[in-house]
């Protein structure tokens, strides 16, 4: 409670991770201290690592080496999905990370999240890419009421906690430890295209959304906003929770691996009323909401779709699926348009 929290101390910054608790780090970073290696039994990522590896084998069979390609913009297809933007209304990828040695939000403590709220609001002061610096971070304990409404309602910032992050215990001490990083010096007035939400359901949720149809570039800020965290989160001794197997590990089974969420809300007004049209989605490896999330059952013509892989496969090789994916659903709206009749159980 706020009464309660005046008669609390915050906690001061952490220069580095509990040794004891050290596991795998992120593989993507230059410091020698962070290489791959074997995680004690006692960290919070060994212990949901071999819980996952439970689920993901009997899901996948045969687990190999988890690919990360985050660095290597060249590998993006440069196809547009929709190059006459007549179809996708908005883009956006997100990638969730837990810090190493940290505790999952469902079971960390109310210092611990002040610590990680902490680290990040340091990390993000030395960011150099220039749309990417220079932003507000704020604490959602610091909110005004109708400032973190308007943050949600523009999504901007994640909702407050539902009957199913309560019963989690991802809402304990909410919102105590929680805070927004956008890219904007003025939040009322401007709206960013990039943003990190400290301590929702992940220690971390770095994401990019823009208006229109533009896949790779709003992937490319987002992955080079990540490398920018990971270089001041290395400097000051920490890393991403990371299984050589499993990739990234987080809150969620379901985000293991890329955890990336890559998603287009895209105008499908005739092709989303065929009969078959989920399945074909499910075809193209993709996978397909209504506009207001995936507990939405409105049918507005206008679908989020993502890619549904996470495990497995690289972060540009979902990239790339999503994109050839999204611009055959466009294809087809458009033949649908013309008075085509198409036959979509004849599409792989």
């Amino acid at each position: 409670d706020e009464e309660d929290d005046m008669f609390v101390e915050y906690v001061a910054l952490p220069s580095a991770p509990p040794s004891s608790t050290s596991s795998s780090s992120s593989p993507s970073s230059n410091n020698s201290n962070n290489n791959l290696q074997s995680t004690p039994p006692s960290s919070p990522a060994t212990t949901t690592a071999r819980h996952f590896q439970t689920i993901a084998a009997k899901r996948k069979g045969h687990l190999r080496r988890h690919p990360t390609i985050i660095n290597n913009p060249r590998l993006v297809t440069n196809r547009e999905a929709d190059p006459d933007g007549n179809y996708i209304v908005s883009t956006r990828v997100r990638v969730a990370r837990s810090l190493d040695g940290v505790k999952f939000p469902a079971t960390m403590s109310r210092s611990d999240r002040r610590k990680v709220q902490n680290l990040v609001d340091e990390c993000t002061k030395h960011f150099t890419t220039s749309n990417l610096a220079h932003g507000t971070y704020v604490p959602v304990l610091s909110m005004a009421n109708d400032q973190n409404l308007d943050l949600i309602e523009r999504h901007i910032l994640f909702d407050n906690p539902n009957e199913w992050t309560i019963a989690s215990n991802l809402g304990r001490d909410w919102p105590d430890g929680r805070a927004l990083y956008a890219n904007v010096s003025d939040l009322r007035n401007q709206t960013p295209d990039f943003m990190i939400w400290v301590n929702e359901e992940d220690h971390l949720r770095i994401m990019c959304l823009r208006k229109g149809g533009d896949i790779q570039g709003v992937f490319t800020t987002v992955m080079t906003g990540m490398r920018e965290l990971e270089r001041e989160l290395t400097k000051r001794g920490w890393g991403f929770a990371y299984d050589p197997r499993l990739g990234y590990l987080t809150s969620c089974p379901t985000n293991v691996g890329t955890t990336m969420r890559a998603s287009v809300h895209v105008r499908l007004t005739e092709l989303g009323r065929l009969p078959g049209f989920f399945e074909l989605v499910q075809r193209l490896k993709l996978e397909a909401r209504g506009k207001y999330g995936e507990t939405d059952r409105h049918s507005t013509g206008v679908f989020d779709i993502s890619n549904a892989e996470r495990l497995g496969k690289s972060e540009v090789h979902l990239i790339n699926v999503m994109v050839e994916g999204v611009a055959k659903l466009i294809e087809l709206e458009r033949r649908l348009e013309a008075g085509e009749v198409v036959n979509i159980d004849d599409i792989a």
